[in-house]
């Protein structure tokens, strides 16, 4: 357990309110959004994370050096940073709950009973990412503003650009029919740590597309993730809350 929390920490799914399951019929491979003139602008708006959401389950497999572990998951985004992630055993048993904003976390470890705190700087100094990074799980564009003013054009049906964003280089891979990532690789200037991520299966609820499927490689842990998305609700208006465990340990991240 403690391995997948850390590596959900490293970059750490509108009309009305849907939700879409494993035999949806929303399937989107053939979506087109129409012609726009800046496709990194028009990708931004499809970001998820533009309204709140609530992965009510996805499976998370990881594969490293010590085997294949397999996790169930839920995550709730709260805008305008916000995200609480519930990490259960394939049996349904809660091991851990993490709460994070774009400078703070809170984990509650319900195996070990410890509770984490940590900041910002933490997460900047153990992995080179902070919260702010956590939208490209979810295949969400992050732009700075000379990327947001490029006119890239496609090359076939694909752009491939390069943003620096706060010390991280961002290498990304457009599909201009989809206005979606397929591919961005994350290149930390601090500690030189490299994620790649690929998304597949895209989802549609109303105009935003929502990868069903998302690889990423990480190359400090030498590690590789599976995350499936089986229900998604999308726009989500909830409000997030996080309860500290009562009488756990307490640990500061430092």
């Amino acid at each position: 357990m403690r391995k997948v929390i850390i590596i959900l920490l490293l970059p750490l799914f509108v009309d009305g309110c849907s939700v879409i399951g494993r035999s949806g019929k929303s399937l989107a491979k053939d979506y087109i959004n129409p012609i726009d003139s800046n496709i990194l602008e028009s990708t931004k708006n499809q970001n998820i994370t533009n309204s709140g959401f609530f992965i009510q389950k996805a499976e998370i497999e990881i594969l490293s050096n010590g085997g294949r572990e397999k996790y169930l998951a839920s995550i709730k985004f709260e805008r305008p940073d916000r995200y609480l992630i519930s990490l259960k055993s394939r049996t349904g048993i809660e091991g851990a709950r993490i709460y994070m904003t774009n400078d703070s976390i809170l984990v509650n470890d319900r195996i070990n009973k410890k509770l984490y705190t940590g900041n910002t700087f933490y997460l900047k100094k153990k992995f080179g990412m902070t919260p702010e990074f956590m939208p490209l799980i979810f295949g969400d564009v992050i732009l700075d503003k000379n990327c947001e003013k490029s006119n890239d054009k496609c090359v076939g049906s694909r752009i491939i650009t390069e943003c620096h964003v706060k010390g991280v280089i961002l290498n990304y891979e457009i599909d201009c029919n989809r206005r979606k990532i397929v591919t961005v690789s994350q290149i930390d200037n601090f500690n030189k740590n490299v994620i790649k991520l690929r998304f597949e299966s895209f989802f549609r609820i109303g105009r935003n597309l929502i990868p069903k499927i998302i690889e990423f490689d990480e190359s400090q842990f030498n590690t590789e993730v599976k995350i499936k998305i089986i229900k998604v609700e999308l726009p989500w208006s909830g409000s997030i809350k996080f309860i500290p465990g009562k009488g756990y340990e307490l640990i500061e991240l430092v």
